[in-house]
């Protein structure tokens, strides 16, 4: 499912922000861009950090974007930003965030194989650092590709 969503259109790389609302609209300008949510939903996103602080950063340098399913989402999506220079978002130990993710799903329930899958990239040390680093975004998106590959065949 991950293949299905990142893709050129919906990757950018060393993005240049100045903090973290500033990331999260970049990210999910991307989905806005692709016709997949309404702008509304990445306001929603935003908000959701200031009511309920920074439980996005869900890992070390890793932020997940995201607001309830609503009208506002077409259709499940996910777009990935890498950011030129991290930026703290308050989450202690976490910060700062330099790996940006921006998730719109429609129930519940859809985006649980997607979770699934991007927990497989989240949880390689070696596959995010040459994320964080590199340019290329064809090359960013064939290593996910080929880890994704690599761990569905298991």
């Amino acid at each position: 499912m991950l293949k299905d969503l990142l893709n050129p259109s919906t990757v950018r790389l060393q993005v240049d922000v100045t903090n973290w609302e500033e990331a999260g609209k970049e990210a999910g300008k991307l989905l806005l861009q692709n016709h997949f949510i309404q702008e509304d939903y990445i306001t929603r996103m935003i908000q959701a950090v200031h009511e309920y602080g920074p439980y996005i950063v869900i890992a070390p340098g890793i932020a997940l974007f995201h607001a309830r399913p609503e009208s506002s989402v077409k259709k499940i999506c996910l777009s990935m930003i890498t950011l030129k220079n991290p930026v703290n978002f308050g989450a202690g130990e976490n910060d700062p965030v330099y790996l940006v993710f921006a998730l719109a799903a429609i129930d519940h329930d859809s985006h649980l194989k997607l979770m699934a899958n991007l927990m497989t990239i989240l949880q390689d040390a070696e596959l995010l650092d040459f994320i964080r680093k590199e340019t290329n975004i064809t090359k960013v998106l064939e290593n996910i590709y080929e880890k994704i590959d690599t761990e569905d065949k298991k």
